[in-house]
């Protein structure tokens, strides 16, 4: 570690957890690698209700500190950075201790609100990086789109993972000088091509199993490819509440889908590798990590013309689709599987996605504010 390393406090709920190891690798990929030459400092954000059901592995270290906070399930969201930044109060002492040169929160609503809160006490330089949902869900209530306005605009830069959502918040009124398009990278020693083509018709799904990212749509179409592709196969890879229900559908209609459950990023990019095709059917999005991973695999995508995703997939990469059209997706997909993709101009896009570009920028940004002395 240099003389000139400086001290980087993050706050998010976004990182990787004992019960959850797969969880928010982009955030812990973007995250190792400030570390590489800086101290970084992670207070990570969660639910009191997940707090006390896993306490037992929840293990804090100089580098990492767990912060439960109450909420309220299900109503009173626009009280959450309240009850957030009350949990971070009490754990000042800590964040004060390791003298922080910067503050950078992970997730705009409510996460980067409070850390927002509570750098009344802390006086730092505020950096925030916004992903999609945490903009564009809560943007859509007055009362959280308020406080967004208020504690965000605070920040010296918003880093924004698509340029739909800089847009988004310049509507919110948030100063357009303030908002940086940061696109995420991609990991190219997990993330690389196949050396042997397939001619095996294998589409895959990777995100969280919930009706929001498009699963029902998706196993509706995908009855319907089957019956004019017998051969295809669809693999399912993540956690959620419609596992259940997709795995009693497979069964009732006899498909080819096998639900992997959420496995380790090494193994996702095994899978992916292994495909002909990638679906993402979202309701919304900022700019997914899971298509720049498909991309640098160079494998195509079929995905929905939501939030930052129409920024990144080009006719040489894959096709667009309305969100909630079961019909366009049908198409989409069985025209995708009969397209003669040519994997080096995927490649060739894919390398527009770079985690060095994107850390360098967060680090310039920081440099710029006097933050952190150029080294």
């Amino acid at each position: 570690m240099s003389a000139q390393s400086k001290n980087i406090l993050i706050i998010t709920n976004l990182y990787p957890v004992p019960w959850g190891p797969n969880r928010a690798s982009f955030n812990k990929q973007q995250f190792d690698l400030l570390a590489a030459n800086n101290n970084v400092q992670i207070v990570l954000l969660l639910p009191w209700t997940e707090f006390f059901k896993n306490r037992a592995a929840c293990k804090s270290n100089n580098n990492l500190q767990y912060c439960p906070y109450f909420y309220i399930p299900k109503i009173g969201r626009r009280l959450v950075p309240f009850f957030q930044a009350f949990s971070l109060f009490f754990m000042l002492p800590w964040m004060k201790k390791h003298k922080p040169d910067v503050l950078y929160t992970s997730w705009g609503f409510p996460d980067a609100v409070a850390s927002s809160m509570i750098n009344k006490w802390l006086k730092l330089p505020l950096f925030v990086k916004v992903h999609g949902t945490d903009v564009n869900e809560n943007t859509l209530f007055p009362s959280r789109r308020k406080l967004i306005k208020k504690w965000l605009s605070k920040a010296g830069t918003i880093f924004c993972a698509s340029q739909a959502l800089a847009d988004s918040l310049e509507n919110t009124g948030i100063a357009k000088e303030k908002l940086l398009v940061n696109y995420n990278g991609v990991n190219r020693d997990i993330f690389y091509p196949n050396s042997q083509s397939t001619n095996e018709k294998r589409i895959i799904f990777v995100g969280s199993l919930i009706p929001t990212k498009g699963l029902n749509e998706l196993v509706l179409a995908f009855a319907e490819v089957q019956k004019y592709h017998p051969d295809a196969n669809l693999d399912i890879i993540g956690e959620g509440p419609l596992k259940e229900s997709i795995n009693q559908c497979t069964q009732a209609q006899n498909l080819n889908i096998n639900v992997h459950g959420s496995i380790p990023l090494n193994l996702v990019a095994e899978k992916v590798r292994a495909s002909s095709l990638l679906v993402l059917p979202s309701y919304r999005e900022g700019v997914p990590n899971v298509l720049l991973e498909a991309f640098a695999c160079g494998i195509p995508v079929v995905a929905t013309t939501v939030g930052g995703i129409p920024e990144v997939v080009t006719k040489d990469v894959g096709l667009l689709v309305e969100s909630k059209n079961t019909v366009q997706l049908e198409k989409a997909i069985s025209e995708a599987l009969t397209i003669e993709w040519e994997q080096s101009k995927i490649l060739e896009h894919s390398r527009g996605f770079d985690w060095q570009k994107n850390v360098e920028c967060v680090l310039q940004r920081m440099e710029a504010a006097n933050a952190i002395p150029k080294k």
